[in-house]
């Protein structure tokens, strides 16, 4: 029997040709353009943008064939190959043996026990966050959640308090997603030189640069106890060498990505629990009622991390409706097939988590926010149906402290103010890059009675 191609039904044949409707929603609306896709022509759907040819899919069956299974024919999206913002591959760039060497480098200072004596500062910055508030005002819970994963991210990660502050982090992140953008498009390596946004996003992300270096110089200096990120990626080594195991680049690198990576996705989780947690009063006072039983005033230590079970439901009910990284790129390397289909090398594959989230055969009322849902017996369902965190070999390493400190900042902003959403119409998203509010979300400080 022969092989389906993937120029063959049921691989979207109508799809292609719309080159300049699929470029425009790809920027404007990929989600907009992904559902649409999915809606008319099923799980593997092929579609065009300008010059490149795209399989998208959604069936968490064949995410786990690309993923696990046939994993080695495969390595990151193109579209990360054409960043030019870094200076070379991460570990979120790099492919086969680097990128499996940077992971066991770098993964043990994000294991569980390793993040424990952070616990701490996940909680006072929540505190320190709250207490600039007041009763009656009216703020961005997108940005203000944003600036409170980056303090975070920025004292864990940087022992010698860098000056970096909220608008380097933001020029940056607008920088990322220029960068990200421009890869679409043919004669990008022009576009860039010449885009006066790019070059001037460019110039700013320099003084970034230049702390973080002299961080890294700092840390190499030091023979002394330092525990944070910098020191741990300088103080690295090779396990075959043991030779240093990352440049003052790479090192440079590293932190840039898991600093803007730590930071936005977090925050922007964070201000989807409040908006759902706002919309859903009944949920919010069943969460009220376990941090006021497990903490009452206190501050969180680490001990309550683990007795927050409901609260912790409430992020991973928040990371299903509304998970930040919605989708994941990869690029064939090699012939193969996925779920009975010929994908040819230099394929460009998607793999979209947004439908399988909301999927009733894995989710009951997929559509209602239902924290609940994770303290119950859990229905059988393919693993790949739920990832937000992405999954096998490249999950994110941060994935404990995301959760970490996103039940901290929870607990620690509900002890004192519900965060009311101003507006009845839903928020505009962004989706190109993830799934991201467009105008932010503005929210009401309410303070708790009683």
């Amino acid at each position: 029997m022969e092989t389906p191609t993937i120029e063959r039904a049921p691989l979207s044949p109508s799809a292609k040709g719309r080159y300049v409707r699929n470029a425009i929603m790809r920027i404007r609306d990929t989600l907009g353009l992904f559902t649409a896709l999915h809606r008319d022509y099923g799980d593997i759907v092929r579609y065009n943008i300008l010059f490149l040819e795209f399989c998208i899919i959604f069936d968490p069956d064949l995410i786990r064939e690309v993923l696990y299974e046939k994993r080695s024919s495969f390595e990151k999206g193109f579209i990360y190959k054409r960043n030019t913002v870094l200076h070379g591959p991460t570990l979120v760039t790099g492919d086969g043996e680097d990128h499996l060497r940077r992971r066991r480098i770098i993964q043990p200072f994000f294991h569980r026990k390793a993040l424990d004596k952070y616990a701490a500062i996940m909680a006072e910055r929540a505190i320190a966050k709250r207490e600039e508030w007041h009763r009656g005002q009216i703020i961005d819970a997108d940005r203000e959640m944003r600036h409170l994963t980056l303090s975070i991210s920025l004292e864990v990660f940087f022992e010698d308090k860098t000056r970096i502050d909220n608008e380097m982090a933001k020029n940056l992140i607008d920088l990322l997603i220029l960068d990200f953008q421009l890869a679409l498009l043919p004669g990008r390596q022009f576009i860039k030189r010449v885009l006066p946004r790019y070059r001037r996003l460019m110039r700013l992300k320099e003084p970034m640069d230049d702390i973080i270096r002299a961080s890294i110089r700092a840390a190499r200096a030091n023979a002394g106890e330092r525990t944070d990120l910098v020191a741990f990626l300088v103080h690295a080594t090779d396990e075959s060498t043991a030779a240093p195991a990352f440049d003052e680049f790479e090192v440079l690198d590293e932190v840039i990505e898991m600093l803007m990576a730590s930071h936005e996705t977090t925050g922007c989780t964070l201000a989807w629990a409040f908006y759902f947690l706002s919309r859903n009063p009944s949920v919010r006072e069943r969460m009220e009622q376990e941090i006021d039983a497990v903490l009452g005033r206190q501050t969180p230590t680490l001990a309550d991390y683990d007795r927050l079970v409901y609260t912790r439901a409430v992020l991973d009910e928040t990371l299903r409706l509304a998970s930040p990284s919605y989708y994941i790129g990869r690029r064939a390397i090699e012939d193969c097939t996925i779920g009975g289909y010929f994908i040819p090398a230099g394929a460009n594959v998607q793999l979209c988590c947004y439908a399988s989230h909301r999927n009733e055969r894995y989710f009951p009322h997929p559509h209602q926010f239902r924290p609940e849902r994770w303290l119950e017996p859990q229905p059988e369902r393919p693993r790949y149906a739920y990832m937000p965190f992405g999954a096998g070999s490249r999950g994110c390493v941060g994935e404990a402290f995301a959760l970490m400190s996103g039940v901290y900042a929870l607990a620690s902003i509900a002890q004192r103010y519900r965060l009311e959403v101003v507006s009845d119409q839903p928020p505009a998203l962004k989706t190109m890059a993830g799934y991201f509010f467009k105008n932010g979300l503005p929210v009401e400080v309410c303070e708790r009675q009683g």
